[in-house]
């Protein structure tokens, strides 16, 4: 079995049988891969299958995710992805077993399941540790603590981490976050960053809809941040013609737009309200609206000024006068 642990004090890992671990790379975070792993952690465990999946519960799924339908009760959770993908939780033991269907190595269908189905385990198994999976990209200034970006799908997240991580800032993860509690009961934020999928026009300062794939270890090495306290929020929106600005948001709206990426919130009902208690003090931290412009597409600094202006620890460049 391969091996990797996803956390940095190494209390959820994965295992996966190494035939299959193409099909899990496009999931599985780009973390060291000599993180210890705790010996009482939680395990996702990824195994291959000869035997037909087993039938779906008859009654109403809890929630759907990709590809994947969930049903989650009391202390066990099952996935069913297709012919290709399934798997159950046990989530007072802290195990998570996936299977993928003989034959379906080489499938994109069963990729994208297995991707789904992993998220939901890690967020369950994540839950019962108190902490949260979420949807959002998150970046630090030099001397600051981390700042979320948090927002749907083309909102702008990857960009800005891009441009801020150009102008001098760390990335922790364009992608998906782990939200914690560290020893002095702050919240706080552990990255679990991918390869970034920026517009194929970026380079050249144009839009063209279509992204490729860049790898952050290689664009902006030594700017990877691993945990950081978390300072606030920063929710992205494009708006092309609009000038590029910065604006306070409420307390109940950042609570909101946190939960719309964290779906899986609700599903086990064991430890929601410990884990709502913690997205609830994230979002009253700072939060703050970041409308985005083409001015600042091609402005790393510029968009760091307006941006810095929120954020203690965060190189000063002075401000266009138009800012």
């Amino acid at each position: 079995m391969i091996v990797r642990s996803l956390l940095h004090d190494g209390r959820l890992r994965v295992e996966a049988h190494p035939r299959l671990l193409p099909l899990l790379t496009r999931w599985l975070p780009l973390l060291p891969e000599d993180t210890p792993a705790h010996p009482a952690g939680s395990v996702v465990r990824v195994l291959p299958s000869a035997d037909a999946p087993p039938a779906a519960p008859a009654h109403r799924r809890t929630l759907h995710l990709g590809g994947v339908d969930a049903w989650v009760e009391d202390d066990s959770a099952f996935f069913d992805g297709g012919a290709e993908v399934w798997g159950s939780v046990t989530l007072a033991d802290g195990v998570s077993e996936l299977r993928v269907a003989e034959g379906a190595e080489a499938s994109v269908s069963a990729m994208w399941a297995l991707y789904s189905a992993c998220t939901l385990s890690a967020a369950l198994l994540l839950g019962r540790m108190g902490r949260a999976l979420a949807h959002a990209a998150a970046v630090a200034p030099p001397d600051g603590d981390a700042w979320l970006l948090v927002g749907d799908s083309h909102a702008g997240k990857t960009t800005t981490c891009a441009n801020l991580v150009a102008a001098g800032w760390r990335y922790l993860s364009d992608d998906h976050v782990v939200l914690w509690r560290d020893g002095d009961g702050r919240a706080a934020v552990e990255g679990w960053p991918r390869p970034f999928h920026l517009d194929l026009g970026y380079e050249s300062g144009t839009v063209v809809r279509q992204r490729g794939e860049t790898d952050p270890r290689e664009r902006w090495p030594g700017a990877w941040r691993r945990t950081a306290p978390l300072a606030g929020m920063l929710f992205p929106r494009v708006e092309a013609p609009a000038p590029t600005a910065l604006h306070p948001a409420e307390a109940g709206g950042a609570l909101s737009g946190l939960l719309r990426q964290s779906p899986w919130l609700l599903a086990d009902r064991a430890c929601a309200p410990r884990v709502l208690d913690l997205l609830r003090d994230a979002a009253l931290l700072p939060a703050h609206a970041l409308r985005l412009g083409l001015d600042t597409y091609t402005d790393p600094a510029r968009l760091a000024c307006i941006v810095g202006a929120a954020a203690p620890g965060a190189v000063r460049t002075p401000a266009p006068p138009d800012a």
